[in-house]
Formats: C-alpha cells, sequence, structure tokens
C-alpha cells in the first residue's frame, strides 16, 4: 500500500492497519508508510489552521479505536501522584499554612475539601498571576493535608499499561511537536527585518495543536511520561529537527532557528557594559561569569520548546501545557533544568517586552512551581549553579540602567553608579519576577546556606546592593518652586524593598541559632569592606554635602540587621562586630542627615521642592517600609551613640538639626540657617529623635513576644482585623508610628 494513497483513506481503518503493522517483528514497512504519511499530513507549509492535520493525528494515536475511547483507556492507567491542576489569574485556590512547607503552597478547591484541614490555619485567595495544585507533593506540604483521592495512589495500584496502547503516540508525537515548533521558527524575524509579522497571529494560528498538547496531559501520568521521553530525548530531536538535507523549506527553517538562537546571546552586551562602567559597578562586572550570558544551545526539544515560550513572551497556551507536564517528576527535572538554563535569556526578552506585565505573571506563574521545591532547587544549584546565574543575571539587568551619583562631591573619589529611578526597568517594577526567584529560593535554608557560605556570591551580591545605595537624590530648592515633580520615589522604595530587603529579610531568617554565627560574621565583613568602597565612591570626607538627602542606605540597613540578630540571637559580642571609630563616625553621617532632613521637611524647608519630597518622608516611616529603613537606621544611630564619645554624638546631632545656636547661653543669637519660625520645629524635631533614640527598643533586647503583642495592638487600635488579614499585618507595621504619637 503506497503512503501517498493512504491521506485519501479512511482515517479510522487506516490507523488500525498501521497500528498492526508496527506490531509485527519486522515492523519496517509499518514504519516506513507511518513516516511517509506524516510526510504529508505534518507539513509545515500548509496553513497551520488546517484540521486534517489534527484529525489525522488523533485517529493515529487512537490506532483504531474512537479517540474518545481511547483518552478514557489511557486515563484509566494514569499512575500520577500528584494533582498538578494548572489555573490562570483570577482561579480561586486554597493556602494552608498549618500543611505548607513552602510559603507558595497551594490547593485547588476539589483537593482542598477532600482533604482533612479541620482547625488549620488556612485561607481562600484569588490567584493574581496563576498557579497549580501542590496535593500529592511531599516537597512542598505535609502528607497529613493530601487530599483522599492523592493519599490512597501509590504504584501498586495502578495497573501495568499494555504495551501497545501508546505505541502509536511514539511515533506520532515528536513529528507533531517538531511540526510546531517549525511553526514557531516561521514566525521569527530577524531583528534588522523591515517587516515584522504578527506573532500574536502566530500564536492564533496554533491554538489548537497546542490545545491538542494541552488535552494528551490531562490523559495522566501514562500519556506524560510517553511525552517527556520524546521531549527530553537528544537523539529524537537530533533526528528531526534538521530535517532532510533536500528538504529546501526543512534547511531554511533550521536556518532561521539557529539565526533566533544567534541573537539569544549576551556576551557582546556584556562586556561592552563592563567597559563602559566606572567605579564600583566596573568591579562587580568584572566578576560576572560570561558564560551565564553566553549563546543557548539546545539538545532536545523540550529546551528549543521553553526557547520560542520565551520569544513569543509566554503565550498562556504554551504556559499551561508545559505546567500540566510538571507532575511527571522526571520531566519537573529536566525543565527546571532547561528554565535556569534560559534564565539569562528570559531577562533579555523581560526587558524588551512592551507587555511586561503580562509577561512578568506568566514568568512567576512557572518559576514558583520550581523553585518552591527544596529538594529540586538544590539539585538545580548543585548541577546548574542556580545561584550564580540568578545573582549574575540581576547584577547585568540593573546595570543597563546604571547612572553616576551625585551624593557628596561628585567631583571627587572614582564616581558611584546607582540605579536611574526614572528607567523603565525601576518604574514599570520589570526586575519584579526574578527578584522574585530569588527571594523564594532563599527560603530554603541549604541554599540559603550555600550562599551565605560562597564568599564570591556574596562580594557580588553586595555589589547588586550598592548599585541602590545612595539612589534617587534629593537636592533642596533654595530659590524658585520645582515645575515638575519627579514621581521617581514610588520606584525608589519599591526597588530598595523588593530587591534589597526582602533578599536580607530571606537571609537573616537562617541566621538565627549560634551555630550561624559565622555567617553573620561574613556578612558584616562584606558589608563593612563595601560601605569602605562606598565612601571612597563618593568622595566622602566628613560630614554630607549640605541641601541633600538620599532615603535609600541599603549596605547601612544590611550592616544593622545583621548587626543586630547576630547580638540578639546569635550570641556575638557587639564590640567585635563594629568597625574603628573612624568608620563608625562615617555609618552615622548619612542615617542621621535623614533623621535631620525629616524635620527639615516637616517645618517647611523644603517647600519648594513639592509634595513628593513630603510623601517620602512620609513613605520611609510608614507601616510597610519601616522595619526595612528607619528601624534599621535608628538602631545603626543607637550602636554609633552608645560607642562614641558622647559630646562628639550630641553635639554631630545638634548640628544636623542646625541649632547649636539656640542652646548657647546668650541672650541674643543669630542662626544663620534657619528663619525664626522654623527654629521651634527643628529643636523639637531635634529633641525628639533623642527622646526616640533613648526609648525605641525593638532591636535592644525587646523581646518577640514583646514586639509581637505591640503590633497587634496597634492594628487592632485602628480596625477589628480577622485572623488571616493580622497574620499579613502584623510583619510590616509601623511601632515607630506609636511612638511619635505619644510623643506627639
Amino acid at each position: 500500500m503506497m503512503a501517498g494513497s493512504l491521506v485519501h483513506r479512511d482515517k479510522k481503518s487506516t490507523a488500525a492497519h498501521l497500528k498492526a503493522d508496527l506490531n509485527q517483528a519486522d515492523n519496517s514497512s509499518g514504519v516506513r508508510q507511518l513516516q511517509d504519511l506524516l510526510d504529508g499530513v505534518l507539513n509545515p507549509e500548509k496553513p497551520a489552521e488546517d484540521t486534517e492535520a489534527l484529525d489525522w493525528c488523533k485517529y493515529l494515536l487512537a490506532g483504531g479505536q474512537g479517540f474518545e475511547e481511547f483518552c478514557k483507556t489511557v486515563r484509566s492507567y494514569d499512575n500520577a501522584t500528584f494533582c498538578g491542576l494548572v489555573w490562570t489569574a483570577n482561579f480561586v485556590a486554597y493556602r494552608c499554612r498549618t500543611c505548607g512547607i513552602s510559603p507558595c503552597m497551594s490547593l485547588c478547591a476539589e483537593c482542598f475539601n477532600n482533604g482533612d484541614h479541620t482547625g488549620h490555619d488556612f485561607n481562600m485567595f484569588r490567584s493574581q498571576a496563576g498557579g497549580a495544585c501542590d496535593c500529592g507533593d511531599r516537597n512542598v506540604m505535609r502528607e497529613s493535608g493530601f487530599c483522599r483521592r492523592h493519599q490512597l495512589k501509590t504504584g501498586e495500584n495502578v495497573l501495568s499499561i499494555p504495551q501497545d496502547l501508546l505505541l502509536m503516540s511514539e511515533f506520532v508525537l515528536p513529528r507533531f511537536i517538531l511540526c510546531i515548533i517549525q511553526y514557531l521558527r516561521d514566525g521569527y524575524t530577524e531583528p534588522d527585518s523591515s517587516t515584522e509579522r504578527d506573532l500574536q497571529k502566530v500564536l492564533q494560528q496554533l491554538v489548537p495543536q497546542i490545545s491538542f498538547l494541552e488535552e494528551l496531559t490531562k490523559m495522566g501520568g501514562a500519556m506524560r511520561t510517553v511525552l517527556t521521553k520524546i521531549l527530553t530525548n537528544q537523539q529524537t530531536f537530533k533526528d528531526l529537527s534538521m530535517g532532510q538535507e533536500e528538504n529546501m523549506y526543512a534547511k531554511k527553517n533550521y536556518d532561521k532557528y539557529l539565526s533566533a538562537l544567534t541573537c539569544s546571546g549576551l556576551v557582546s552586551a556584556q562586556k561592552k557594559a563592563v567597559s563602559g562602567t566606572e567605579g564600583a559597578g566596573a568591579g562587580a562586572l568584572s566578576l560576572l561569569d560570561p558564560s551565564v550570558m553566553d549563546t543557548l544551545k539546545h539538545t532536545c526539544f523540550l529546551e528549543e520548546l521553553l526557547f520560542w515560550t520565551i520569544k513569543y513572551e509566554f503565550p498562556q497556551k504554551m504556559v499551561t501545557f508545559l505546567l500540566n507536564m510538571l507532575p511527571d517528576q522526571d520531566y519537573k527535572i529536566a525543565f527546571t533544568k532547561t528554565f535556569v538554563q534560559h534564565y539569562a535569556f528570559i531577562m533579555k526578552m523581560l526587558m524588551k517586552s512592551h507587555e511586561s506585565d503580562t509577561m512578568s505573571n506568566r514568568i512567576v506563574h512557572i518559576s514558583v512551581q520550581l523553585f518552591s521545591n527544596e529538594e529540586l532547587v538544590c539539585h538545580v544549584t548543585e548541577e546548574c549553579q542556580l545561584l550564580d546565574i540568578m545573582v549574575t543575571v540581576l547584577l547585568y539587568m540593573m546595570e543597563s540602567c546604571l547612572i553616576k551619583s551625585e551624593l557628596q562631591d561628585e567631583e571627587n573619589g572614582d564616581g558611584h553608579m546607582v540605579v536611574n529611578c526614572g528607567e523603565a526597568l525601576l518604574k514599570n517594577n520589570i526586575y519584579w519576577p526574578l527578584v522574585s526567584d530569588f527571594i523564594n529560593i532563599l527560603s530554603h535554608q541549604s541554599v540559603a546556606k550555600r550562599f551565605l557560605e560562597d564568599h564570591s556570591l556574596l562580594m557580588l551580591w553586595m555589589s547588586f546592593v550598592s548599585f541602590f545605595q545612595g539612589m534617587n537624590l534629593n537636592k533642596r530648592e533654595l530659590n524658585e518652586h520645582v515645575e515638575f515633580e519627579s514621581q521617581t520615589y514610588y520606584a525608589a522604595f519599591a526597588a530598595e524593598l523588593e530587591a534589597c530587603a526582602q533578599p536580607m529579610w530571606g537571609l537573616i531568617t537562617h541566621c538565627k541559632v549560634k551555630e550561624t554565627q559565622e555567617y553573620t560574621k561574613t556578612v558584616v565583613r562584606y558589608c563593612l569592606e563595601s560601605l569602605q568602597l562606598w565612601f571612597e565612591a563618593i568622595g566622602f570626607v566628613d560630614e554630607p554635602t549640605p541641601n541633600q538627602v538620599t532615603f535609600h542606605l541599603p549596605l547601612h540597613r544590611y550592616y544593622a540587621m545583621f548587626l543586630s540578630k547576630g547580638v540578639k540571637c546569635q550570641g556575638l559580642d557587639l564590640d567585635s562586630l563594629l568597625p574603628d571609630q573612624e568608620m563608625l563616625m562615617k555609618i552615622m553621617v548619612h542615617p542621621l542627615q535623614i533623621q535631620a532632613c525629616l524635620s527639615e521637611i516637616h517645618s517647611n524647608m523644603w517647600v519648594r521642592n513639592g509634595l513628593q519630597i513630603k510623601g517620602q518622608a512620609m513613605t520611609y516611616v510608614q507601616s510597610h517600609f519601616c522595619n526595612s529603613m528607619i528601624d534599621a537606621d535608628i538602631f545603626l544611630l543607637q550602636v554609633c551613640a552608645s560607642r562614641l564619645d558622647p559630646d562628639y554624638f550630641i553635639s554631630s546631632v545638634f548640628e544636623r538639626f542646625k541649632v547649636v545656636d539656640l542652646l548657647t547661653m546668650a541672650s541674643l543669637h543669630q542662626n544663620a540657617v534657619l528663619d525664626s519660625q522654623q527654629e521651634g520645629p527643628m529643636l523639637e524635631g531635634a529633641l525628639t529623635f533623642l527622646v526616640i533614640l533613648s526609648s525605641l527598643r525593638i532591636h535592644l533586647g525587646m523581646a518577640d513576644d514583646e514586639i509581637l503583642r505591640a503590633e497587634m495592638v496597634s492594628q487592632l487600635s485602628m480596625n477589628d482585623r480577622t485572623h488571616s488579614s493580622l497574620l499579613d499585618l502584623i510583619s510590616f507595621t509601623a511601632i515607630i508610628s506609636l511612638l511619635w504619637k505619644a510623643l506627639d
């Protein structure tokens, strides 16, 4: 029987005939006929909308059965132990803190209702970026929380799969996946092309094919196993990817793919970035491993499929298919490695995207399923240098928007580089999904310890944090009111909280016992070294430049918080973690400048800068930010006050608040800096600051239960709260606001 004639025959009987031939001992004739048939049916030169090819595939997979009957038969051999139900944004799901090992754990309604969560701490939520059900996954949740269906499912309860049931799938699906990839290649446009194809149109045409793959994943573990073997088989990819030499279409299609791969590399751009950067930034970037940014190389269908998924900015259908495969553990490991391999490319496409919000949500939809599993994260950390890749990619990303800092005397020093908060990268929170991934992996103790033990990584991370040190500098307007009030401070506060503070809190979580003293000592040492480099880079002499203030000192705050935890929780001696007196004097200057400027702003000395400067002052002490900002600054100033000469410290405070003349015994005085209506508020501000300094005990011996009680009282005094909302809020309560009220 000629293969060409098979296309025109009855699909069901032809599929049965071919399956019978493939079951023969010598199946070479059947294989040849099937491949010839697929050459005609799965021809990427035909329009993607052609439904005939999809019909043929369904009949061939069923091998003579009806497709619905075939699906039902395959499902009866489902050996999956995980739920893995994938959902998109606005789906209602559940999270049980009692059962969860990972804070990102979530359950679909069916699994939650079929499990026993009586008396547990759980909540129902509406998913923002999408997710997947973790029921059955012992690495993410405790077995006691599994639903009845996933508690009972074990290997012994599942029947062995008949040898010929999925035989046709093993032959047909590699060609079907190749056909989809060839359509995706065709949609690629050269970077310098004058005509750009509508990528959305390409994706729309492929919806039936990708939906079919998604349908296959829902048949259960047996079919997912077949798909995993096809997607990860290197020989199959090598045999099929390039196509036949005599086929001009296949050659041109493959050349497009190679061109796209070449354009994915970031090495040349990274080298250019290093050469164009001055000061501390250049030192950080010179430590980067160029291999992280190298051109991609693919060895299997899964790798190329993810590549095009990224290139097409994570189409939802493709994301859902890739996530539906995760219950297969072999696939999950392979896919996680592939995701890490493409991490720099994801960053590049994210920065280019015009729909960064949508793309960010879909990236996190994938990554949260991978990086919430500690065992899996440890595996890829060992094999794929996950930590190195993440830190390097974040550094490279932020390097793209650096500007020279104008803090202090810009003519002195080597020139400190800070992020430009007006750039889209910060203004639109484009960095968010990558920072979110980093915070997620640092929640795993074994990974965080590995990070803290790697001194080269810590050096890179401190270089990253230094890019935010002194950003969004404010210069006091002395003559005319600003014409345009910049709103960059929103981006600056969000960036310090998300990119600097949250990773810091993640690391501190793992530094609370005596056994981890060395980690704290190491971080403190690198903080001090980075601060010294920063002082040199900004040309610091003895005091800050007048009429300048930045609310962003993440290096100071890292030092303060690790100092606090080391003394309070790890039994470290405070003096052993402190620098010499000269360095301590330098460290004091900028946090003290912020406190003085707060009083200046409230005294209307910055009125010509507009309302935005008041917005910054309010945000600095706001409940959502105070733990990571003013609380840390006050503690650091308390340390300085306790170890520096008292006369020097007090005089420094009054000098910064510009009220020294008001404290003389002379009957007449003349303040060259303050107007008469500003003198009273500034003196009150200086004295209030000293009261706060001597009475605030958050980091000075106040027990955790006392802090917790104060936070709860603060929240409940404003409004009644549910248990879950109170739990979400107490970690961000502005205890400092209570003190301000008490002193009012």
